[in-house]
């Protein structure tokens, strides 16, 4: 049988279910240019999440702002700081809140983090993928601190301003999708560890069935590393397709400076977590269903 990921690329015309984005954020920092980017879509999006790590009211003035100018409809969930880096909880808050409060029953959850800016084909391209097809492994185009400055939210949506796609960027998305075809490969014959490819946690999509199905990220990683490689080694444990859309689907990382800590990746805590995978649940134990404790969520919508 052909490997999934080497078929014919859907018709980026075509529908197959809903598509749900939860964009996690932290911050107000090029929020307006994400979603600017997401209304310029050639498909919008069923529903918009922004789900926060924080309950600062400067995040929800913009999202506000850019549903009104951009004639958008978004929700804003949010919480009280935890006390550290809660990604995965923040994923999780944006999926059970699909699930419990907009009673979205199926479809695909791409994960779009608040420093990524979609292609205006991007939203079709993730609702085109057949649903036997649960992931689809993406990446991106870095941009440059002096770039980035200069992009503008307005001139976003109206299509006067589209960040470059460099040749040099088209070769590396190449390069990489080789490279995740090759590793898809090597886990499909048994040679090569099941949390290979990898997984960019900032511009995925999930089939909702499967991410329900594992209870999403595990929310005992916090902090930096690991926890999409975990996602990832749990998918490739039930069997879940994977598509690789590496070089054809196309999202900007808008510049900040980075949260990476300075001492290698082996010496982070959640490294040693990774290391115990095998040993450890295929479904989250705190997750979309019993998550860490948390400040209370509160939601908005406009």
């Amino acid at each position: 049988m052909p490997d999934p990921a080497h078929r014919r690329s859907p018709d980026p015309g075509a529908t197959t279910g809903p598509l749900h984005v939860v964009i996690p954020t932290h911050t107000t920092r090029h929020l307006d240019l994400v979603l600017a980017a997401l209304a310029r879509q050639t498909q919008r999006p069923d529903h918009i999440i922004v789900s926060c790590d924080t309950d600062d009211e400067a995040i929800g003035a913009i999202i506000k702002r850019c549903c009104r100018d951009f004639g958008i409809s978004a929700w804003w969930l949010r919480r009280a700081h935890a006390g550290g880096e809660r990604l995965c909880q923040v994923r999780n808050n944006g999926v059970r809140f699909l699930v419990e409060e907009l009673d979205a029953a199926r479809g695909r959850v791409l994960i779009l983090d608040g420093d990524m800016l979609a292609s205006d084909t991007l939203v079709a391209q993730h609702k085109a993928t057949a649903p036997n097809t649960p992931l689809v492994y993406a990446y991106r185009v870095n941009l440059d601190e002096a770039t980035t400055a200069t992009l503008n939210a307005q001139r976003i949506l109206t299509g006067e301003q589209t960040p470059p796609l460099t040749d040099p960027d088209r070769a590396e998305l190449d390069r990489r999708d080789r490279r995740a075809r090759r590793h898809l490969l090597m886990r499909r014959l048994y040679i090569g560890p099941p949390h290979k490819p990898k997984l960019l946690g900032g511009h995925f999509s999930c089939d909702l069935d499967l991410y329900l199905r594992l209870n999403g990220f595990d929310e005992l990683y916090q902090g930096w590393g690991f926890k999409d490689d975990e996602f990832a080694y749990r998918a490739a444990r039930t069997g879940a397709g994977v598509r690789i859309g590496i070089s054809e689907m196309i999202a900007w990382h808008l510049w900040h400076p980075t949260r990476q800590p300075s001492v290698p990746m082996r010496e982070l805590p959640t490294a040693r977590r990774f290391e115990q995978r095998a040993r450890l649940p295929l479904i989250a134990e705190h997750g979309v269903q019993n998550p860490l404790d948390q400040p209370a969520l509160e939601w908005t919508g406009f």
